[in-house]
C-alpha cells in the first residue's frame, strides 16, 4: 500500500478540470474518497438534495492517468474505509 496521509492535503478552491483523487470530511472525519477527470463537478454533484453525503469540507489530490487515479481511488478506500464507501 502507498504510504498516503491525506490529512495534509490542500483546502483550496481549485478552478478549471481536475482530475484526480478526491475526499471529502464531515468536520476531522475522512467520510469519502471518489476519482474522477474533473473532481470538482464530481463533488458538486455530492451536494445534490438526493445526495446521502454530509461533509463540511473537501480536498484533493491531482492524478492525470486514468489508470494510476482508480488504483489509488481503491487502494485508499480499503486503507481508510470512509462510511460513505460502498465496498
Amino acid at each position: 500500500m502507498t504510504d498516503f496521509d491525506h490529512s495534509n492535503l490542500p483546502r483550496a478552491l481549485l478552478q478549471g478540470s481536475c482530475s484526480g483523487v478526491y475526499f471529502l470530511y464531515d468536520n476531522d472525519e475522512l467520510v469519502y474518497i471518489g476519482q474522477g477527470w474533473n473532481c470538482l463537478l464530481r463533488i458538486a454533484e455530492h451536494t445534490r438534495k438526493d445526495s446521502d453525503k454530509v461533509f463540511t469540507h473537501w480536498s484533493f489530490h491531482p492524478v492525470v492517468d486514468e489508470t494510476e487515479r482508480k488504483a489509488l481511488e481503491k487502494e485508499l478506500r480499503a486503507k481508510f474505509k470512509p462510511k460513505f464507501n460502498r465496498i
